[in-house]
């Protein structure tokens, strides 16, 4: 079983909120840990239970095995807290990048994010790393107490 690749899947998961896929870990979740249908949880975030699979599959490669993502999510969820979309959907479909006013077609606002705002990603990923390192330091001040 490979390692986890945790700047991976936290740069994939900083580009994708960015680029207006906030509720990635959230469906991945139901998904994923909870076991819910692809169907249901595609329906539930307007996406195609297709794509939600590829989210899917890109975590579990990064994460080495499905075992290691299914724990690796909630984790994943706690770093990306306060990370916020820059592009953003309004009520007609319309993808619009918040920073630079551009209308941005769907499948290209990630290209957008990573070749415009590069500079926002790497804000995000390095909270998100930061982030970790505390995540990292509080389990290790974890006193395990057992009685004798």
């Amino acid at each position: 079983m490979k390692p986890v690749d945790i700047k991976s899947l936290v740069n994939y998961v900083s580009l994708k909120i960015l680029g207006g896929g906030d509720y990635l870990l959230d469906a991945l979740e139901e998904y994923l840990v909870e076991g819910e249908g692809p169907a249901i949880v595609a329906h539930k975030y307007n996406i195609s239970k297709h794509q939600l699979r590829g989210y899917a599959q890109r975590i579990i490669e990064k994460s080495g095995s499905e075992i290691r993502a299914k724990k690796v999510i909630p984790i994943l969820q706690y770093l990306a807290e306060g990370i916020e979309p820059i592009v953003e959907r309004n009520e007609n479909g319309v993808y619009t990048c918040e920073l630079c006013n551009t209308v941005v077609a769907r499948e290209d606002t990630e290209e957008h994010v990573r070749k415009y705002h590069k500079d926002q990603l790497s804000l995000a990923v390095k909270k998100m790393m930061e982030r970790l390192e505390e995540y990292k330091a509080s389990r290790e001040k974890a006193v395990v107490v057992t009685a004798s």
